[in-house]
């Protein structure tokens, strides 16, 4: 497989460039295409920043969404695996950590250890399940759906809402079905970023890392949607993070 195959599976918003020290793959959470990062970088210094693009979504829309994070992880490890060919690094933010979480131990035991594993505003595995919108019901998902597209910054229509359900309730049965996770070393060290003004996972709620190789926290300012453009301060920490 060569990485041309890699980007026509579609995994890959974007193509590959050059030849960077490292790269980082950036996964979108609950619903979200790969596009919710159009305000990074394409580098971090020498670090090529990487957007996964799950099916179901964006330019992907018409393919089946993955329902559960083990598919999901065999299904990338199989696209993007030729581009393991130097360090790397995982970074999710939200309920996208635990799909993050399953695709690095997949990777690892394929002989892919990651360098760093970038966990953002979300509690440890052994914490599940977590999070309000479990328990939103399904008459009102398509609202909460809209609010999520306007953090994004972008003003949803009713058709672009309903365009995005599919991906957003299979992404909910597989955050349902993740049944969480022994205390226990990653296979590469954590670094775990807090957002002070986050109120849907505070700061206080992300130390349960720490049973998991947390090795560097970071409680950086903004709300639970900063990292949507990073600033100085978090760019810096993830090149610092995949030097080392």
């Amino acid at each position: 497989m060569t990485v041309d195959t890699a980007r026509a599976n579609g995994w890959l918003l974007r193509p590959v460039e050059g030849d960077p020290a490292a790269r980082l793959f950036c996964l979108p959470y609950l619903g979200a295409g790969a596009s919710m990062y159009h305000r990074w970088p394409r580098r971090i210094g020498e670090v090529e920043v990487c957007l996964l693009q799950p099916p179901g979504r964006e330019n992907r829309l018409l393919e089946p969404a993955h329902q559960a994070y083990e598919p999901f992880a065999e299904d990338l490890l199989a696209a993007v695996e030729p581009l393991l060919d130097r360090p790397y690094a995982l970074f999710a933010h939200c309920n996208s950590v635990f799909a993050a979480y399953v695709v690095a131990l997949r990777l690892a035991a394929a002989g892919h250890r990651p360098r760093r594993f970038f966990a953002s505003s979300m509690v440890a595995p052994d914490q599940v399940p977590f999070g309000s919108l479990l328990d939103v019901p399904a008459d009102r998902l398509p609202e909460v759906v809209a609010d999520l597209m306007r953090a994004r910054g972008t003003e949803p229509s009713p058709e672009i809402v309903e365009l995005a359900m599919e991906a957003v309730e299979s992404d909910l049965r597989a955050y349902r079905d993740f049944g969480g996770a022994a205390p226990a070393p990653m296979p590469c060290p954590v670094t775990v970023l807090s957002w002070r003004d986050d109120r849907t996972v505070p700061p206080s709620l992300t130390t349960g890392w720490t049973r998991f190789g947390q090795d560097r926290a970071v409680s950086l300012d903004g709300d639970h949607w900063a990292f949507l453009d990073p600033s100085p301060a978090l760019l810096r920490i993830i090149a610092e993070d995949l030097a080392g």
